[in-house]
């Protein structure tokens, strides 16, 4: 048993924070695949447009470009492309120089010039023009290395590809390749690439980045699209293409290194917590569980508290392990009154009545004389002892903590669970813990050995005395009435969450409140709405919220007993079946010392 359950402790706490871990390692790869993706593709993209302008430059030093680009596409076919035979370049290169006397540069021929040309001598030019294009082209291919980098223009819904570059290993159409010529027309869908859409439909160049996954046609990932002017008019456009595949391999490297390295440090950073859990958690329990187990045997009491005094884990165990102390302490002078009653039935009246005591003790009764605040509470078992209990206290000066709860079932079961749920509740608000901070480690610690199954709902407020700003949490508990300085009490409705030690996974959420000098706070056990008469009729909200407003600007005491009244009158004589339990507050503010 005791092995076993350490390990569901271990497990309860470890599994978790294993998720948790392995959940920030994935987060964390991702989100830095994520950036280096994004910033690998819009460096890409700046060096693609970069280099896509500088090559659309080199197209746009051609003075002909408005002869020889609607030349290019209307005799592509009739046009002999010589790639590789650079005597025949030079040879056709001379032939136009020597009709085109002072010409030197064949980039420098006008539209003028070449349209006052022969037939053949415009041939020549068309010729030579692509062909010192397209060694430009590879050379700038070759060098940046993109996966395609062409020159076109879009012609009646199609692309007409002008110049393409090629890299050493590859090889043109016209060669036996693949690498498109001059010439070729593909179908241009609109909306395909929007970026080139809108340059087509405005004219002007758009400094935006064009990006696809890639599909069976295009298997790129960055488009850069840089225009070529003649004469201030856009007169093609020079595209780079870059390869998604290569982008996400950059990407994904430094991600996989850091995740690696990130889980190895989880890894010990999970081994040292469970080391440090089963030092201050599981090992402190299971010695209490022990403690617990042996004097429920022998009846010790002497040995168990002896015991329970040498557990120092110095959190919330240990402040459990001195209420066993207190609460074995207080049933063992129980044990020793009864022992001298000689019937069962005064040895039943005794235990109840110390156990009424016992509870009763635990309950503050001292209700403070303050200027800044009023407070009154009550409590009224069904049974001898309740699973009802209200609380009070100063976390600090400046902050005041209520606490009002009720424990499913009744007598005995449900005073003790009341009692660990009251000290462990105050020990973490006095902790400077949050209300929701408070509630859902109370949760976690109420579930570790909870064979019996109960739970309780409790409405827990943590008030700020100068400011009367306050947290407020509700684990399943009744709707609190309130009242605003100078009108009346209402209920106050919102989503219920469920009661504590039924999830050990909830995490319950506080909300915060604002309380104004004489407003005043009302809150109440099921026991109040629940409290049936003769016919089983239900007292209900609607009764206590009119015994509420009978004297709303009274003292809390006196608000308190006139319901307390109204819910006597109401039931007459039946029996009480519940715990009626209510504590008032009315918050006056402090007063500001000029």
């Amino acid at each position: 048993m005791r092995k076993k359950k350490r390990g569901t402790i271990n497990l309860q706490v470890m599994r978790p924070l294993v998720l948790f871990i392995i959940v920030l390692i994935l987060s964390n790869g991702i989100f830095l695949f994520l950036y280096n993706l994004n910033k690998n593709i819009n460096e890409r993209y700046n060096t693609a447009s970069s280099f896509g302008m500088a090559v659309a430059t080199q197209v746009s030093s051609y003075r002909g470009l408005e002869f020889l680009i609607p030349y290019w596409q209307e005799h592509s076919g009739d046009m002999e492309l010589f790639y590789n035979d650079e005597a025949k370049l030079i040879r056709k290169e001379k032939y136009i120089f020597s009709v085109l006397p002072g010409v030197t540069d064949i980039s420098q021929i006008t539209n003028d010039q070449a349209r006052e040309l022969s037939s053949e001598a415009q041939q020549y030019y068309a010729e030579v023009a692509y062909v010192r294009l397209c060694k430009i082209f590879d050379s700038f291919k070759r060098s940046y290395k993109p996966m395609y980098l062409y020159d076109f223009v879009i012609k009646d819904n199609n692309v007409v590809f002008l110049i393409t570059g090629t890299l050493v290993n590859e090889k043109r159409e016209s060669e036996g390749g693949d690498i498109f010529d001059v010439g070729k027309e593909l179908p241009y869908n609109v909306g395909t690439y929007p970026v080139l859409d809108k340059l087509l439909e405005t004219r002007r160049p758009v400094q935006e980045m064009e990006m696809s996954l890639g599909n069976s046609a295009d298997n790129s990932a960055v488009h850069a699209f840089s225009p070529v002017y003649s004469n201030g008019k856009i007169v093609s456009i020079v595209a780079v293409s870059l390869e998604w595949q290569d982008i996400i391999t950059s990407s994904l490297r430094p991600a996989i290194v850091v995740t690696s390295v990130s889980a190895g440090l989880f890894l010990l950073l999970g081994i040292s917590i469970y080391i440090l859990l089963k030092k201050s958690v599981t090992g402190p329990v299971a010695k209490e569980q022990e403690i617990i187990h042996k004097y429920e045997s022998d009846k010790d009491s002497e040995e168990a508290v002896k015991l329970l005094s040498h557990i120092t884990s110095d959190n919330e165990i240990e402040s459990l392990a001195e209420s066993f102390s207190s609460m074995v302490g207080e049933l063992n002078r129980y044990i020793e009154e009864v022992r001298d009653v000689t019937s069962a039935k005064e040895r039943i009246e005794a235990e109840l009545s110390m156990a009424t005591e016992i509870q009763a003790s635990q309950l503050p009764d001292k209700f403070p004389e303050r200027d800044d605040f009023e407070i009154y509470a009550s409590m009224n078992p069904a049974k001898e002892v309740g699973g009802d209990f209200y609380d009070f206290f100063m976390i600090d000066e400046d902050h005041l903590g209520l606490v009002i709860a009720d424990v499913t079932g009744k007598g005995v079961p449900a005073a003790l669970f009341m009692m660990i749920s009251k000290i462990l509740i105050k020990n973490h608000l006095q902790n400077n813990e949050s209300p929701e901070e408070a509630l859902n480690k109370v949760n976690k610690q109420l579930l570790e050995n909870n064979k019996a199954g109960l739970f309780v709902t409790a409405w827990v407020a943590k008030i700020d005395l100068n400011t009367g700003d306050c947290l407020i949490c509700n684990a399943g508990h009744e709707h609190p009435a309130l009242k605003r300085a100078g009108g009346k009490f209402e209920l106050i409705k919102y989503r219920h969450a469920p009661p504590v030690a039924v999830d050990e996974d909830f995490m319950f959420k506080e909300h915060p409140f604002k309380l104004e000098p004489g407003d005043y706070i009302y809150v109440y056990t099921d026991g109040v709405t629940e409290a049936t008469d003769k016919d089983n009729e239900l007292f209900g909200t609607d009764r206590m919220i009119d015994a509420l407003n009978v004297n709303p600007d009274s003292n809390p005491k006196i608000i308190l007993n006139t319901i307390a009244k109204h819910i006597n009158d109401f039931v007459a004589e039946t029996p009480q079946f519940d715990d009626i339990t209510m504590l008032g507050f009315r918050f006056n503010g402090r007063q500001v010392e000029d």
